[in-house]
């Protein structure tokens, strides 16, 4: 309960902003590794590939992130209303 206060005490961009950098360098370190492990698109790819790299990653870091905020977020109004019907 206290991990989620101090995430809605603080503006909502901030959250997206920290959360999506974070996923966006766990995304390219995982999408990085499985193209070098499985492909051979490095020589085949071009100097560009690694802004499609980015691009994937940015995405995916931000889809993450806004999942998780709204997937936290229902559990939060749940476990509210749920001890909110136990006071009452």
């Amino acid at each position: 309960m206290v991990q989620w206060r101090e995430q809605k005490s603080g503006p909502k961009w901030k959250f997206y902003l920290l959360f999506s950098i974070a996923w966006t360098v766990v995304a390219f370190l995982v999408v990085f590794f499985l193209a070098k492990l499985f492909t051979n698109l490095w020589e085949t790819g071009g100097s560009g590939l690694i802004y499609i790299f980015i691009a994937l990653s940015v995405l995916i870091g931000v889809s993450s992130t806004h999942f998780t905020y709204v997937h936290n977020e229902k559990r939060y109004r749940k476990i509210i209303n749920k001890e909110k019907g136990i006071l009452n």
